[in-house]
């Protein structure tokens, strides 16, 4: 998503804060004041110089892309959006993601997908590819265009095959799942979300086959098991099931054509510098940087 810094829940300076030299308190420690100024200073420390650096590459690359009148629609940023989200339990979860990993809102990550896809676009503005090659690489990796199918589970995994069973049929004569989660599931991180995680791709090379096929059958609520999960066993419940708008042709050989292209192209961090470079960036402010 670039390398955009965002601070937020500081809100601005009030005169009540103003200290007797004529600066600006932004939080105290055994009384003593953290300025302003000091603190905007470590952040320029810090983070200044890839802050300055990211606002001059938009602003190059943006430039650039007018003269060359290559510009992104809204709706190609949706589509890659959701592209993106696939994995996460919600595009509620996605946005929580971004805000917590990244400090983005929903218009950040929208802009800072904007500016990914335009320099793509520049990237691969002057590599050509064929119908031909477009035609090849899809035919041999046809699987990679299909509508992705996850499955959402909840999980009760246990150490032994034994209390495994035992679990399973407990659950089969009416205990309820979540329950059996906190009281048997020896994994942490799935017990404290109520044994859901993470979305999972119907054919994830790394999870048992047995069980993603079982999951493959199984209404919503249904449960199965046990399987053997690495050195565990897990009983499944299935909780969702999450299918990947399929792509049209036209979008689907568009995507294969940049795919192809950007494999030719430059890296993108040397197409900055080069816009960088071509539009007489100077930094000057180098002290704090």
């Amino acid at each position: 998503m670039g390398c955009l810094i965002i601070f937020r829940g500081l809100g601005p300076v009030g005169e009540e804060h103003k200290l007797p030299n004529g600066e600006f308190s932004v939080a105290y420690f055994n009384e003593e004041a953290i300025t302003n100024s000091e603190w905007e200073q470590e952040l320029k420390r810090k983070y200044g110089q890839e802050v300055l650096i990211h606002m001059l590459n938009r602003k190059a690359v943006f430039e650039e892309a007018n003269v060359r009148d290559i510009h992104i629609s809204p709706d190609e940023v949706t589509r890659q959006l959701k592209k993106d989200m696939m994995g996460y339990d919600s595009e509620k979860a996605y946005y929580d993601e971004m805000e917590t990993q990244l400090g983005l809102s929903p218009e950040d990550v929208a802009d800072e997908m904007s500016y990914r896809l335009t320099l793509e676009q520049l990237a691969i503005a002057d590599i050509h590819v064929s119908d031909e090659d477009i035609d090849n690489y899809r035919e041999e990796n046809g699987d990679q265009f299909e509508a992705r199918k996850q499955f959402q589970l909840s999980v009760i995994k246990i150490a032994s095959q034994e209390e495994a069973e035992d679990v399973l049929d407990q659950l089969e004569k009416g205990a309820d799942f979540t329950e059996m989660v906190k009281e048997y599931s020896t994994d942490v991180s799935s017990r404290d979300q109520e044994g859901k995680i993470a979305p999972v791709e119907s054919n994830d090379p790394f999870l048992p086959k047995e069980m993603l096929d079982a999951a493959g059958l199984l209404q919503l609520n249904d449960i199965s098991g046990p399987f053997q999960w690495g050195e565990d066993y897990v009983v499944i419940q299935l909780t969702g099931i999450l299918i990947e708008e399929q792509e049209d042709t036209e979008h689907i050989r568009e995507s294969i054509r940049k795919r192809l292209a950007l494999n030719e192209a430059m890296p993108l961090t040397d197409l900055e510098k080069l816009l960088r470079d071509k539009y007489k960036v100077r930094i000057v402010a180098i002290n704090g940087l």
